[in-house]
C-alpha cells in the first residue's frame, strides 16, 4: 500500500535491495528476511483524544508482523518520531531524509528482528504525544526522535511514564536526562574544542561577535566559560541582528578592542605558544575573535573586520562547524580561520553511502537518525531487559558513527570527538585530527567493532 508518506517507497525498496545486495542477496517481497520498516499511516481526520495510559502498554495488543514471527521470535520494536507533515516544506524534506538514513542504518545492521516503526509528529507537541502514544501501544522498546524541543518535551511525558528511553534530536539541554538522551550538534562542544585549540596555540585574549538570538546567547555563555577555565579572557563582545546593515556598527565597536599585532607576532606565537597571563604581552586587545555565523551572512560579516582596521593576518578568526562550507574559501578575510567540526573523512563515508542509495546528498541532520538507528540496532542484539538500559545507551567508551566518535552521557547529553579545520584558499584542511577514543578507552562502532566505520 502506498500513501503520501510512502510515495517513492517502491524506488526506495529497490535502492535498499541494491544496497543489501552488497551485504547479502535481497529476499523476495513475499518472504522478507531483513529488518522490517513501517511507514506512518495517513493523517487522521478526527481530533486526537488520548486513551487511558493503562491500556497503552498492553503487550497483548502489540502489533505483530507475520514476517518476524516465522521463526517464533518476537520483533525488537523501535519507533522513529519525525514531522513528516509540517507547515514547512523544508522540514518535511529533512524528515524524509532522516527516515531514509535510519532505514539505511537498519539494513546495514543486518538485525533481522529489528522493526522500525515510523510515526508522524506533524511538527507539533500534540502530534508528538499522539505519535508517542501509538508507538508505545505498539510495543516500542525505544523511541528515536522527535526533532523539535517542544515535541520532545511533550512526548517525553509518556515515554518517561512508560519507562521507555528516548534518543531525541534536539539540542535543548533543558529536556535532557531522566531517560531522554539528546543526539544532536550542541554548539557548546564546538566552542570548547576550538577554544582549547586556540589557547594551546598561544591565543589568550578573545573577542566575540554573535547573532542576537538564543543560539548567540548559548555561544556567549559557553565561550566565556571555556576561555576562563583555560586561563583566557573575553576582552569584548558584541551582538547583532542578522542582516548585513545591522552588522556594521557592532563590528566597528568590536574592532576598537583588537590587539595591535603584526604578522610576525602571529608567526612567533604559533611557533612558540606560551599560554599564561592573558595581559602579559601586546596591547591587551583580543588576539582571536569567535564569529559563530554561517553562509552568506558570514561572508558579509568577516570582511568588516579588516575594513575597520583589524589585522586578520595576525588576529585569528574562530568559528563553528557551519564554517565547513567550500564557498567560504573564496572570502580572503576568513583565510587561516579555525573551526571545530566532525572529521570530514568520516562524514564523507556516510554521505557517499547515502547518495549511492538515494541519489541525492543528505542534509546535515540525516546523520543523527543514521547514528541513532544503527546504535539501536546494535543494542537490540542484547537480550530483552538489557537492550536499552542506561549503561548500554550511555556506554563511556562511545561509538563511531556517521560523524565520527560520539557518546551519550547518563544525564542525557552528547559528547563528540571533533577535529579542528582551517580555511585556506586551496580548500578546507584538518589541522588537528579528531580523537579516536574517550579517556584512552577504545571506541566501538554500531556493529561492535573497535575500528572502522
Amino acid at each position: 500500500m502506498m500513501n503520501r508518506f510512502g510515495s517513492g517507497i517502491i524506488k526506495k525498496s529497490a535502492a535498499l535491495c541494491a544496497l543489501a545486495g552488497l551485504l547479502a542477496a535481497c529476499e523476495t517481497m513475499d518472504q522478507p528476511r531483513g529488518p522490517v520498516i513501517t511507514r506512518p499511516a495517513p493523517p487522521q481526520t478526527v481530533p486526537y483524544e488520548p486513551e487511558p495510559q493503562e491500556e497503552v502498554y498492553n503487550e497483548e495488543a502489540f502489533v505483530t508482523t507475520e514476517a518476524l514471527q516465522v521463526d517464533g521470535r518476537k520483533p525488537i520494536r523501535v519507533a522513529l518520531l519525525l514531522p513528516f507533515t509540517s507547515t514547512s516544506e523544508n522540514v518535511e524534506k529533512v524528515s524524509e531524509a532522516m527516515s531514509n538514513a535510519a532505514q539505511l542504518a537498519v539494513f546495514e545492521s543486518g538485525n533481522d528482528r529489528f522493526l522500525l516503526i515510523s510515526k508522524d509528529t506533524k511538527g507539533t507537541p500534540e502530534g508528538a504525544q499522539a505519535a508517542a502514544q501509538e508507538a508505545l501501544r505498539e510495543g516500542a522498546e525505544l523511541v528515536l526522535g522527535p526533532l523539535f524541543s517542544d515535541s520532545v518535551e511533550a512526548a517525553a511525558q509518556l515515554t518517561r511514564s512508560a519507562g521507555v528511553p528516548m534518543i531525541a534530536f534536539s539540542s535543548d539541554m533543558r529536556i535532557a536526562g531522566n531517560g531522554v538522551y539528546l543526539l544532536s550538534f550542541p554548539p557548546e562542544m564546538e566552542i570548547a574544542r576550538v577554544t582549547d585549540y586556540a589557547v594551546k596555540n598561544g591565543f589568550m585574549r578573545f573577542g566575540l561577535l554573535t547573532p542576537r538570538s538564543e543560539y548567540g546567547q548559548r555561544v556567549s555563555s559557553s565561550f566565556a566559560e571555556e576561555a576562563y577555565v583555560r586561563g583566557g579572557i573575553v576582552v569584548h563582545e558584541e551582538s547583532y541582528e542578522q542582516s548585513p546593515d545591522a552588522m556594521l556598527q557592532p563590528a566597528k565597536r568590536l574592532a576598537q578592542y583588537a590587539d595591535k599585532c603584526s604578522s610576525e607576532d602571529n608567526d612567533l606565537r604559533l611557533s612558540n605558544p606560551m599560554p599564561g597571563d592573558p595581559y602579559a604581552a601586546g596591547s591587551g586587545g583580543f588576539q582571536a575573535v569567535l564569529m559563530p555565523e554561517q553562509g552568506t551572512l558570514l561572508r558579509a560579516l568577516a570582511p568588516l573586520l579588516p575594513y575597520y582596521d583589524v589585522n586578520v593576518n595576525c588576529i585569528k578568526l574562530l568559528g563553528v562547524s557551519a564554517w565547513n562550507n567550500p564557498r567560504l574559501t573564496r572570502e580572503p578575510a576568513l583565510a587561516g580561520g579555525w573551526f571545530a567540526a566532525p572529521d570530514p573523512s568520516q562524514s564523507e563515508k556516510f554521505r557517499n553511502q547515502y547518495s549511492s542509495v538515494y541519489a541525492e546528498n543528505p542534509p546535515r541532520l540525516a546523520s543523527l537518525a543514521y547514528d541513532a538507528a544503527l546504535l539501536a540496532a546494535r543494542l537490540g542484539l542484547n537480550p530483552k531487559g538489557m537492550r536499552f538500559v542506561p549503561q548500554n545507551i550511555a556506554d563511556p567508551n562511545g561509538f563511531l558513527g556517521a560523524d565520527g566518535l560520539f557518546r551519550l552521557t547518563q544525564d542525557g547529553r552528547v559528547e563528540r570527538g571533533l577535529a579542528i579545520l582551517e580555511i585556506r584558499q586551496s580548500g578546507i584542511r584538518v589541522v588537528d585530527p579528531a580523537p579516536q577514543s574517550f579517556m584512552m578507552a577504545p571506541a566501538i562502532d554500531a556493529y561492535g567493532n573497535t575500528t572502522g566505520f
